[in-house]
């Protein structure tokens, strides 16, 4: 007997809900677009997603302790890539910070993967990569194996193999700055490109990403995703979002009639 009031609760609700997630994501990928071609010129900086390819595991890089070791000697599990420079003041800090929130809360056994993050920042040292390293495994849970988690530095040529294995452009702007993307990819213990994890590395998306990279099959981001839905142009995204308005409209209308007659039924028996 509490169906009716459930219902008629949740309906308006779900309508609500959905109805305000896609206005707002129509206003995120409608207004900003007019400045799309200036906002490019200013940051040739992103990143083109290779999922299915490999990385290049004969890469060479030096570890935080001074040693040199190869992608193939770190990626013998599924593996998180995370390229960063360590004397960013900003966003690389908070990705390798966010990263090691999401490894105190992952699901997945800690022993099941490695972390690898490496500088596209050629005149870093294993210093710097020393100094990331127990800044940000000091975050972590004491029983977290740190030996997981490599901080690697390269020369140019090595750097540019990675970089360009996974599609990702950043710009020396000087004065040891960069313009650069925030993204981290998950690959398969062979090294092959699993998926793309993009922002605030939350656990569910890392946790995700990980049991993607363990089946083996490369998966779509949302963000890519994304990008085959809308496009420049913001008069065809409005509408595409009236389009998905009208949709779900339909669909929950439907889904109410019947609903309703179910109530009824239930009602008369």
């Amino acid at each position: 007997m509490l169906l009716r009031p459930v219902c008629q609760l949740f309906i308006p609700l779900l309508l609500l809900c959905i109805l305000g997630f896609a206005g707002e994501v129509s206003s995120s990928f409608t207004e900003p677009v007019a400045e799309a071609e200036p906002v490019a010129e200013a940051q040739p900086t992103g990143i083109d997603e290779k999922g299915g390819e490999f990385l290049p595991l004969d890469a060479v890089f030096t570890n935080e302790q001074g040693d040199k070791v190869s992608l193939g000697q770190l990626i013998d599990k599924p593996t998180l890539l995370l390229p960063v420079y360590f004397t960013c003041p900003r966003i690389c800090s908070f990705d390798m910070a966010n990263l090691a929130l999401a490894l105190q809360q992952t699901k997945i056994e800690p022993n099941s993967f490695n972390i690898v993050t490496f500088s596209f920042n050629d005149q870093e040292t294993p210093e710097d990569a020393a100094n990331a390293k127990r800044n940000y495994t000091n975050m972590l849970e004491d029983d977290f194996i740190t030996d997981s988690w490599s901080f690697l530095t390269g020369d140019k040529k090595n750097i540019q193999l990675v970089t360009e294995s996974i599609g990702y452009t950043f710009k020396d702007v000087g004065g040891g700055l960069f313009l650069h993307p925030s993204a981290m990819v998950a690959a398969g213990s062979d090294g092959k490109i699993i998926k793309y994890v993009y922002g605030a590395f939350i656990s569910g998306d890392v946790d995700l990403a990980l049991s993607e990279a363990k089946k083996g099959t490369p998966a779509t981001s949302i963000k890519r995703f994304l990008a085959y839905c809308f496009t420049t142009s913001p008069e065809r995204n409005r509408q595409f979002f009236m389009i998905l308005k009208v949709s779900i409209l339909l669909i929950i209308g439907v889904g109410g009639f019947y609903l309703i007659r179910l109530l009824r039924k239930e009602r008369d028996y």
